[in-house]
C-alpha cells in the first residue's frame, strides 16, 4: 500500500469519526432541546390547571355563596338555606375531585355544571331556566373532556346577561359531534347590562376577562399537547326587531372517546 492510499484511508477515517462525533453532539443537543420544551410545556400545563382551579373556586363565588346562605337565614328560610349550602358543598367537592384529572367523563362534568347552574338559579330567585341536551350518539360515560371547561362561558351568560332579566331567562346547552370534534353550544337570551348592573358583584369586566383569559390558555395548552384545533366563537344575537337577543357561543374540543 503506497503512501497516497494510506493518507486517503486516514483522511476518510477522520471524516467518518468526525461525522460521528458531530452527529452524537447534534443528537444530544436535539434531545436536550426537546426535553427542555417538554418540561416548559409541563410547567405551563400545571400553571394553567392551577389557574383554572382558582378561577372555579374564586373568592367572589365563595363570598356570594355564604352571603346567599345568610340572606336565606335572615328570612328564616332554613329549608332553602340548607339546600343551597348542600349544593355549594357538593360543587366544591366535585371541583376538587375533578381537578386531580386532566380529563373527566362528560357525564361527571355535566353533573358538576348542573349543580353550579342550580346554585345560580337559587341566588337569582329562579329568574331563568336551563336545558342541557347531549346528542344521542355521544356516550357521556366514555367521552372525556377537560373539567369545567365551559363553566366560564356559563358564568358570563348568567352574570352578564340572564341576571339582567327579571323573568323568562333561558340558558340552553347542547353537546354534539361534528367533523370529529366535540361541539358545545351555549345559548342565552340575556339582556344587555346597564352601567349600574355592570358594577355589581361578579358583574365587573375584570372578572369576565380573567375567566375568558384562563379558558384561552387552557385551549392553547390543549392544542399543544394534543396537536388539536380547539377554539371558540362568540356571537351577539339580534332579534327580528333589531334589538339585542343574547349570546351564542360555539366551543370545539378534540373528541376523546374511550
Amino acid at each position: 500500500m503506497n503512501a497516497t492510499a494510506i493518507i486517503w484511508g486516514a483522511f476518510l477515517s477522520f471524516i467518518v469519526a468526525f461525522s460521528f462525533v458531530v452527529f452524537v453532539i447534534y443528537r444530544q443537543k436535539r434531545e436536550s432541546f426537546f426535553r427542555q420544551k417538554e418540561a416548559e410545556l409541563g410547567r405551563q400545563v400545571a400553571e394553567v390547571e392551577m389557574k383554572a382551579l382558582r378561577s372555579q373556586m374564586n373568592p367572589h363565588f365563595i363570598f356570594n355563596a355564604l352571603s346567599s346562605v345568610y340572606r336565606f337565614m335572615e328570612k328564616n328560610d332554613l329549608h332553602n338555606a340548607g339546600q343551597y349550602l348542600l349544593k355549594v358543598s357538593s360543587l366544591m367537592r366535585r371541583v376538587l375531585e375533578n381537578s386531580l384529572h386532566k380529563e373527566v367523563p362528560l357525564e361527571d362534568d355535566m353533573d358538576a355544571l348542573k349543580i353550579y347552574i342550580e346554585i345560580e338559579q337559587m341566588r337569582l330567585q329562579h329568574s331563568f331556566e336551563f336545558r342541557i341536551n347531549i346528542a344521542s350518539d355521544i356516550d357521556p360515560e366514555n367521552t372525556y373532556v377537560p373539567p369545567l371547561i365551559i363553566q366560564p362561558f356559563i358564568e358570563n351568560a348568567i352574570w352578564h346577561g340572564l341576571k339582567n332579566r327579571k323573568t323568562g331567562g333561558l340558558l340552553n346547552i347542547e353537546v354534539f359531534k361534528k367533523d370529529d370534534m366535540l361541539n358545545y353550544i351555549i345559548d342565552d337570551n340575556g339582556d344587555l347590562e346597564t352601567e349600574h348592573e355592570s358594577a355589581g358583584v361578579l358583574g365587573d369586566g375584570k372578572k369576565k376577562s380573567v375567566g375568558m383569559s384562563i379558558t384561552r390558555e387552557r385551549l392553547d395548552v390543549l392544542n399543544k399537547t394534543k396537536n388539536a384545533q380547539a377554539a371558540f366563537t362568540i356571537l351577539d344575537k339580534t332579534l327580528e326587531d333589531g334589538s339585542y337577543g343574547g349570546k351564542k357561543i360555539n366551543l370545539k374540543l378534540p373528541l376523546e372517546e374511550m
